[in-house]
């Protein structure tokens, strides 16, 4: 090997050296601090996870045991009812007017069933469960016999587990309480079954990040009901979680592996309402802890990114050359992010101040495109107005904003009359010619804060901002007038030209929300049409005489 050889060979050597040197000196505080940050970062989300799911369980849990009480509170009202008294003597001892009795019973449970949506039926039984009235056909379920011996079916009410009913084929559950006599004897029991998609309800996922899976088991951990559905036997599969000890009413929040649900974070809560059992929350460990990885690769991120800044600074004192580069990636990441007024500074005239402009003609192409996009989005194509997706947008605003500044909002609603004919006689290309001319006089006669809308088929509205009702009138008058304009006739056999009919309305006077105002001015646009046409009404005054003489 010759000498110049061995100089170049060393050279790359000194060179990799250096590289590793630099490495080390870089590399070797970085991930020292990385890992002590990361082990804290695990600490405290730990701690964080298990505080978060402990108060959801704690929220949850009272929750289903407010629903539980409900049910008992409102069985113990109702069985306490005279009508139901009465019914359930006239029926078990069979004195009195027994049809009256039982009609009236049935009566007085539809009646409460209409009123209280939470449940598929309520029924009343005699003593040994015998069905003596219901809202629909009802059969005793065995799984409750049982409760009617507790005691508190006399005094608070008793609500039966969860089970499979043999009458129902599906998943049910039982509120009751004993009906008595004078003597404060069990003569009867009302019975309310309620409907479980409102547990369900109570059931979904908790607002939060990770969103927890809560489970409602019975006094032996057997699964009742889990988050978005009821398992076909409820009470049979068992869920290995590690329940409090008495007195304590929460366990203790751990990680572990679960059967058919894999490794999660989990905690077990006591239900101190009626139905007792325990309330379980579950969430992934992968989920609990997806922002501790989501720092682990931002952290080798950032490493890496150090160690490449400090090479490329210490072989090449590229930092001007960097940058510009920086920049062009900054500039399309909030591309990428959405931003479309990205407009990046020109220095020098090299490849990269080229590079430069031209992504700035893509962002300024962008930019445009997106507008004509946004504009087609929100305009009707053959009146060119704003179309009705649009209008509900605006109206929500423009209500928002009248609150605000406590200024009247006004809607117009128009209608072409007998448009339909006009279809059939001159074929649809000359209707659409006419909403345009419509569309056009409409746009002509209001203000450049108004806006105007295509709401379907022949029917446009318009919004009048800061505009009290008279002064909408007006600008309804107007505006029905100039569509009223003839052009002079070229031809006897010319074709006509159509008229509006208008319905006004004013937030908050005519309606307090977006769909009230809306049916206000339809209710308006409708006595225009009854009245005959042409004309404009306002909502108030359907009943009062036109306000223009229509044809």
């Amino acid at each position: 090997m010759t000498r110049g050889g061995r100089l170049k060979l060393l050279r790359l050597t000194l060179r990799t050296k250096l590289l590793l040197v630099v490495l080390l000196c870089v590399g070797i505080p970085v991930v020292l601090m990385g890992s002590y940050l990361l082990d804290r970062n695990e600490e405290i989300l730990s701690e964080k996870v298990r505080e978060t799911l402990s108060n959801h369980l704690f929220r949850k849990s009272g929750q289903i045991d407010d629903w539980m009480w409900q049910r008992t509170r409102e069985v113990t009202r109702w069985s306490a009812s005279f009508v139901v008294f009465e019914g359930v003597e006239a029926l078990t001892l069979k004195t009195g007017d027994v049809e009256r009795a039982q009609r009236d019973l049935n009566e007085y449970l539809a009646s409460i069933l209409g009123h209280y949506q939470t449940y598929e039926s309520l029924f009343v039984t005699d003593a040994h469960g015998r069905i003596l009235a219901s809202t629909r056909n009802e059969q005793w379920e065995d799984f409750a016999t049982p409760l009617l011996a507790r005691p508190e079916v006399a005094k608070a009410g008793v609500v039966s587990p969860l089970h499979r009913s043999a009458f129902l084929s599906r998943p049910t559950l039982l509120a009751m309480h004993a009906i008595q006599d004078r003597n404060d004897k069990n003569v009867g029991f009302l019975v309310e079954r309620p409907d479980l998609r409102e547990l369900l309800l109570l059931l979904n996922p908790a607002v939060g990040d990770p969103a927890p899976e809560f489970w409602l088991l019975d006094d032996s951990g057997r699964i009742l009901l889990r988050t978005g559905q009821v398992p076909p036997n409820p009470g049979t599969e068992m869920l290995p979680v590690v329940k409090p000890v008495p007195p304590e009413e929460a366990g203790p929040m751990v990680e572990a592996t679960l059967p058919t649900v894999g490794r999660v974070v989990y905690g077990v809560r006591r239900l101190a309402g009626p139905s007792g059992g325990y309330l379980a929350a579950t969430v992934p460990a992968r989920l609990a802890y997806r922002s501790l990885d989501e720092a682990r690769l931002r952290m080798l991120i950032v490493g890496v990114f150090v160690l490449v800044v400090v090479l490329l600074i210490t072989f090449f004192a590229a930092r001007n050359l960097l940058r510009p580069v920086l920049r062009l990636s900054e500039g399309a990441q909030r591309l990428s992010r959405g931003e479309t007024d990205v407009s990046l500074p020109v220095a020098g005239s090299d490849e990269l101040a080229d590079l430069t402009r031209t992504f700035n003609d893509m962002s300024a192409k962008m930019r445009d495109a997106r507008q004509r996009l946004e504009s087609l989005a929100i305009t009707d194509e053959l009146t060119q107005l704003y179309n009705r997706r649009h209008f509900g947008d605006t109206l929500e605003k423009e209500m928002r904003r009248s609150v605000r500044d406590d200024k009247s909002l006004s809607l117009l609603l128009l209608d072409l009359d007998q448009f339909k004919q006009f279809n059939d006689r001159w074929g649809h290309s000359e209707g659409d010619s006419e909403l345009q001319r419509v569309a056009t006089s409409v746009m002509k006669n209001i203000r450049s804060t108004d806006s105007a809308f295509r709401y379907g088929g022949e029917e446009l509205t318009v919004l009048l901002p800061s505009c009290p009702k008279h002064q909408a009138q007006g600008v309804a008058e107007k505006i029905r007038a100039a569509v009223n304009v003839r052009p002079a006739r070229q031809a006897a056999t010319e074709k006509p030209f159509t008229t509006v009919s208008i319905g006004v309305a004013t937030f908050p006077e005519d309606g307090q929300g977006a769909r009230a105002l809306i049916d206000a001015a339809d209710a308006a646009l409708y006595a225009a049409k009854a009245r005959g046409r042409d004309r404009v009404v306002l909502a108030g005054d359907e009943s009062a005489p036109a306000s223009a003489t229509g044809r």
